[in-house]
């Protein structure tokens, strides 16, 4: 046993120099999408990523949104609310979160969570515009 302990101790070092030599990767540029398509079904389409979200972010809305174009909504929901506790003040996963809580039928929270999205949107005007069409649509399906 102790034979394999030598080795290790040299091995050791070098894996942690390899592991700090790596670079970090960057965020790739924003681009704002030119045409949003809208499907003839009642899908709520979801916020694109804000240019000012972190990588962290923006990897966790692109999850989500995979999970909520494939239906798995509960599933989008847990990751858009785990993007919640590491960016609390985020609109945009406020609103992605929102229009999620809609297609689940959960029209109370959709409309809570797009209100709160508007309180922090600041004059970030397509996303107050697109947090407003969640709020509509929910009070409607809540008559």
């Amino acid at each position: 046993m102790i034979r394999y302990i030598r080795p290790l101790s040299y091995l050791l070092p070098l894996l942690i120099i390899q592991a700090c030599a790596t670079q970090p990767q960057r965020a790739k540029p924003y681009h704002p999408p030119s045409t949003t398509q809208q499907s003839e079904t009642r899908k709520t389409t979801i916020p694109p990523v804000s240019p000012t979200s972190t990588p962290t972010v923006q990897n966790i809305q692109a999850q989500a949104t995979q999970l909520s174009n494939r239906g798995l909504f509960a599933a989008a929901a847990q990751t858009l609310e785990r993007g919640l506790r590491i960016a609390p003040k985020n609109a945009s996963l406020w609103s992605q979160l929102a229009a999620v809580r809609l297609q689940q039928q959960q029209y109370g929270q959709a409309q809570s969570m797009a209100q709160k999205s508007n309180t922090l949107a600041g004059a970030n005007a397509p996303l107050i515009q697109k947090n407003n069409s969640i709020i509509i649509e929910a009070q409607k399906q809540q008559r």
